[in-house]
């Protein structure tokens, strides 16, 4: 990846660490143009992302229509470089010659054997996860899922041997109020308990 036109920094000297099957981790120097200041970033990079696609992945926003109720769908995922369980949103890898889309149905069955209904709209652009570390990035996908639909009547996980996942809803009106109520007893990720504010903002705004 090349440096956007206004970066503030000389880059150079970039170095492989380590590569394995799915990360590699890179080193570079760097010199900010203002006070000269020079150092060396460090940083891990996927291995695994399609030819032409923008992104690493899809992270999913999933609104599960059952029985005149509406709830959430995540995931609780057992994360070794956590040492814990972690609410997720779906998600996954895109995969060789995927769209972001079909990335996201597909997913979305494989993790929490749902069929998704419609797909309501995608992200453009590069959303990075953590970029102070890596270039790993997503768009997020946002679908609906009719629970009464027969398909979705008993919905079966497709988990890979590795994968240690549960499904976890959540209704919508008390997302944030769940939030609290469980976030000693599991890792909450970052943009799951951001979006569980932003929802929870947005309904009282709504209601001002």
């Amino acid at each position: 990846m090349n440096p956007s036109a206004d970066c503030p920094y000389d880059l150079w000297d970039e170095t492989i660490e380590f590569e394995g099957r799915w990360l590699r981790t890179k080193q570079i120097r760097f010199r900010e143009r203002k006070s000269k200041h020079e150092g060396v970033w460090q940083s891990s990079h996927r291995v695994t992302k399609p030819a032409n696609c923008e992104v690493d992945g899809v992270d999913i926003l999933a609104v599960l229509h059952k029985n005149g109720q509406k709830f959430f769908i995540f995931v609780k995922q057992y994360r070794i470089p956590m040492k814990a369980w972690c609410l997720e949103f779906p998600a996954g890898l895109i995969d060789e010659g995927e769209s972001v889309e079909a990335a996201a149905i597909r997913e979305m069955k494989e993790e929490t054997g749902y069929t998704v209904t419609k797909v309501l709209q995608r992200s453009e652009g590069v959303q990075g996860l953590d970029p102070g570390l890596t270039d790993d990035s997503i768009q997020f996908v946002t679908v609906e899922v009719d629970g009464d639909d027969p398909r979705n009547a008993h919905p079966e996980q497709q988990l890979q041997s590795e994968e240690a996942i549960e499904v976890v809803l959540v209704e919508c009106n008390r997302v944030l109020e769940w939030m609290k109520e469980n976030e000693k007893k599991m890792h909450i990720e970052a943009m799951v308990y951001s979006f569980a504010i932003g929802y929870d903002l947005g309904q009282k705004f709504k209601n001002l």
